[in-house]
């Protein structure tokens, strides 16, 4: 499958490395729209760079983009990758407000797009084997859900500037929360702390409930306030309790934990753990391959734009909630 990456940021690198890595890709470009960005790293895995991705699109023979620009960016290469009727797989979110992610799944749907939204949990294999038990009866009729995903404070440099802590971090956890529900989410409320984040016009930090049709609830905590020094550099937790059975998933380092002269840390083996040849692998490489092997087969992706429309609804619950200090049912959104 020949692809392309379109957004070669932090993560958009990541998704370059790991294409370039795998044995069914070609990975043909790079764009970004900081031109010496796009060429690094098109230098570095010995592919072509593009400033503009109109240009990319025009000079590349294709079958597949990687979309992983700031949600600020998403919708034009989107569409234009839609019209050329090329395999998609979109970073999310997919855009800073409700009204816009609307727009673009609407759009997306009329020119007959199916892409794939990279929720990596989705690859996790503790979350596949967590979301076959539920789905299984395995811990019967889900009672309550509590999810946990703190980072540091370099969360806040490196993301407020441009996105907010719901969209880019707990989107996750809600997303699987929705997934293994019973019944449809009806009502959000949450509580925000601003205090670092407040220049940027976002939170620090949210504790948050989403109620469900059966009257299961859904609790969710997640900041941006752990210091650099925390061992781990992101807590995580989710755990399920049913009616006749629980399961638990604590942490992102999978036990490894390193003591040295420098300190101790718990390294992030969970999510894109960079290995000892240079690749990327972890979540997001199970992710971005299933996305390529599912392209190729003309199967099912992993998560697509109802749920991703799902958890954004969400997402915009939730703020909505913060800002009239109140409970919202997502009809309101």
């Amino acid at each position: 499958m020949r692809i392309a990456v379109i957004g070669a940021g932090s993560i958009g690198e990541l998704h370059a490395r790991i294409f370039d890595s795998n044995p069914r890709c070609d990975l043909v470009a790079v764009c970004d729209a900081n031109a010496q960005r796009a060429r690094h790293v098109a230098d570095s895995l010995k592919c072509r760079g593009y400033e503009s991705y109109e240009q990319l699109l025009e000079s590349e023979e294709l079958d597949a983009v990687s979309i992983a620009t700031p949600e600020t960016a998403r919708r034009e290469p989107s569409m234009a990758a839609a019209k050329r009727g090329l395999a998609m797989l979109l970073e999310k979110p997919l855009g800073r407000t409700i009204r816009q992610v609307d727009a673009l799944v609407d759009d997306l749907v009329a020119a007959g797009a199916e892409p794939a939204i990279n929720f990596i949990l989705h690859a996790d294999p503790r979350f596949s084997r967590m979301k076959q038990i539920v789905a299984e009866g395995g811990i019967g009729r889900l009672v309550s859900c509590f999810a946990r995903r703190r980072g540091t404070r370099l969360g806040i440099e490196k993301y407020a500037p441009w996105t907010d802590l719901l969209s880019s971090t707990l989107i996750h956890d809600i997303d699987m929360a929705l997934t293994v529900a019973a019944a449809p989410a009806e009502r959000a409320y949450a509580e925000a702390v601003v205090r670092r984040c407040a220049e940027y016009g976002c939170h620090d930090a949210v504790v948050a409930t989403l109620r469900f049709a059966d009257g299961s609830v859904a609790v969710f905590e997640t900041s941006w306030v752990l210091p650099p020094t925390h061992p781990e550099p992101l807590d995580q937790a989710f755990h399920l309790v049913g009616d006749e059975g629980s399961i638990a998933i604590e942490g992102s380092s999978h036990g490894f934990a390193v003591q040295g002269e420098a300190g101790f840390t718990r390294p992030d083996m969970t999510h894109w753990p960079i290995l000892p040849d240079g690749g990327v692998g972890g979540a997001l490489a199970l992710s971005l391959g299933a996305f390529v092997d599912n392209s190729l087969a003309g199967a099912p992706h992993l998560a697509g734009l109802n749920s991703a429309r799902r958890a954004e609804a969400v997402v915009a619950a939730m703020k909505m909630s913060i800002d009239r200090e109140r409970a919202v049912r997502l009809e309101e959104v």
